[in-house]
């Protein structure tokens, strides 16, 4: 019996039995029911889809929208891969001390420990791109916003 409880337990913490989520999953969350928050200084919202409050637990999504003139301050997430895929708009983006700048269309790899900004140009058109972190946490720093309705 004891052998087998053993067994049992080394088979369940390498399938991920030791990791079941604390929340139910949700396997599908709509956008309209996802919180949403203001950031960037009132210039864009972060509409958070999955994360660990979803069930989601080895990464989480959520939808950046930025307006002219909005900015994303220099930062690095230590832990966590960041993914953007831009969808409208466009970006000027700083990636370890590169410049560049991002469109439509274009997917964006930011690995955890790199240093990153970037900003929506005066006279642009809105920002708008699907955010993934591998490695969640980063997105609860959206939730520091207001919430928006």
């Amino acid at each position: 019996m004891m052998r087998t409880s053993l067994l049992m337990a080394v088979l369940c913490v390498s399938v991920g039995c030791a990791r079941a989520p604390t929340v139910p999953v949700r396997y599908v969350v709509s956008s309209a029911e996802a919180p949403t928050f203001r950031i960037s200084q009132g210039k864009g919202t972060a509409i958070l889809l999955t994360n660990e409050e979803t069930g989601a637990r080895a990464a989480s999504m959520g939808v950046l929208e930025l307006q002219a003139g909005a900015g994303v301050p220099e930062h690095i997430h230590a832990d966590s891969v960041e993914m953007l895929y831009v969808e409208e708009g466009g970006a000027e983006m700083t990636i370890e001390g590169q410049a560049m700048t991002v469109k439509p269309g274009d997917a964006v790899y930011i690995p955890a420990g790199v240093r990153h900004s970037a900003r929506i140009p005066e006279g642009a058109p809105s920002f708008r791109a699907v955010q993934v972190y591998v490695g969640p946490g980063p997105e609860a720093r959206f939730r520091q916003g207001e919430p928006v309705k």
